[in-house]
């Protein structure tokens, strides 16, 4: 296997088949006779200590050589593979795959990555990672990446229900806010004012500043149950309703939120719709709390089966790499995107603004989409 690292084995040396041995590889159905050189030997022991499975193909697809710690991670015992080509052995569809990864590396110097998978049993993923080596060979390093797979499965799963908790538990606070304290703050509003009328001169004022206060709670209460409870999402559309958000942004901070959309077609699964809201709801508090900036920009825009979110302001902006501006915010709107199978990218630059570009499905069903 040592011909991986430097091609050093001679055609014409021979190695008797041992087929019984873990780890078998080309050069152990040609065994030499000869022991072999320091640094061969070096190398054939890292080969071998490697948990992936490692192929040595030429440029048609004939397998010549491979490495494997593991051989139940084999799709095919070594003696229906070794000698024959990609297409005769793997199922048809990866195998182009495998054949246009193999043709790349021949055209770029960079290492060409594929992610496939293979019914071993079991369901079971693969990365394979092809690399040109110096005898205009290609190598491949096989990792089963199975286990990592499942444990981010996990996480999304996890995620998704943690979004929908919390939205059944904004929900509720919302609505017991709505029908029930916003109420009885009302209630107490007219009790002060009704003593207002009747008190004397010298608690009227009182009594009216007193009023005012409780306005104002009132107001501060139904802002945060309509933030809880995006009641106008369902009675208006994301549309009507994120231009609501924005108007109401601008009038509360003074920041200049500019809206506008394009080619919106149609009304966005509620799931969906409840989504981008969420992500406008956080950037316009990152921007009124952190960017410092006058103003800002929000653009939705439909295409083909998707539709995405722009979010820009010409702020103070950040360092991604800065750990410290790795925020739960920012982390929030990435877990909602991932969990809706959408892509998410920041752009952020120290006193160059930041930019958030989404991208989500326009239809999506999941148990437990929030």
């Amino acid at each position: 296997m040592t011909k991986i690292v430097n091609c050093a084995i001679d055609g014409d040396r021979r190695r008797d088949v041992d087929s019984d041995s873990v780890g078998a590889s080309m050069t152990e159905l040609k065994r030499v006779s000869e022991p072999l050189d320091p640094t061969e030997a070096r190398n054939s022991a890292l080969l071998r200590a490697l948990p992936d499975l490692i192929f040595v193909t030429l440029r048609d697809g004939t397998y010549v050589d491979y490495q494997a710690k593991d051989p139940s991670l084999l799709f095919v015992p070594p003696s229906a593979f070794l000698g024959k080509r990609v297409r005769d052995v793997m199922p048809p569809p990866l195998a182009d795959t495998l054949m246009d990864a193999t043709e790349q590396v021949f055209h770029s110097d960079d290492v060409i990555v594929v992610e496939y998978e293979l019914a071993l049993g079991e369901i079971r993923f693969f990365e394979a990672r092809f690399v040109r080596d110096s005898c205009d060979r290609v190598v491949t390093i096989v990792r089963d990446v199975t286990d990592l797979k499942r444990a981010m499965q996990v996480n999304h799963d996890l995620a998704g229900r943690l979004i929908a908790s919390q939205e059944a538990e904004r929900h509720r606070i919302g609505r017991e806010l709505h029908d029930e304290v916003c109420q009885s703050v009302a209630l107490a509003k007219i009790a002060v004012d009704q003593l207002a009328r009747e008190a004397a001169d010298e608690f009227k004022v009182r009594l009216e500043k007193l009023s005012e206060s409780v306005d104002t709670i009132a107001r501060e209460l139904h802002n945060v149950s309509h933030a809880l409870y995006p009641s106008k999402l369902q009675t208006l559309g994301l549309v009507r309703a994120v231009q609501s958000l924005c108007d109401d942004w601008s009038h509360q901070t003074g920041v200049q939120i500019t809206f506008t959309h394009r080619n919106l077609t149609q009304e966005f699964d509620q799931q969906v719709s409840l989504c981008l809201y969420r992500i406008v709801q956080e950037a316009l508090h990152n921007i009124g709390r952190y960017s410092g900036a006058a103003q800002a920009e929000v653009h939705l825009m439909e295409d083909s089966e998707q539709v995405t979110l722009r979010i820009a302001d010409p702020g103070v902006g950040f360092d991604p790499q800065d750990t410290r501006h790795r925020g739960l915010g920012l982390l929030s709107i990435r877990e909602r995107v991932a969990f809706f199978g959408g892509q998410v990218a920041i752009h952020a630059r120290p006193g160059a603004g930041t930019r958030i570009g989404v991208r989500l499905p326009l239809r999506y069903h999941d148990s437990h989409a929030a």
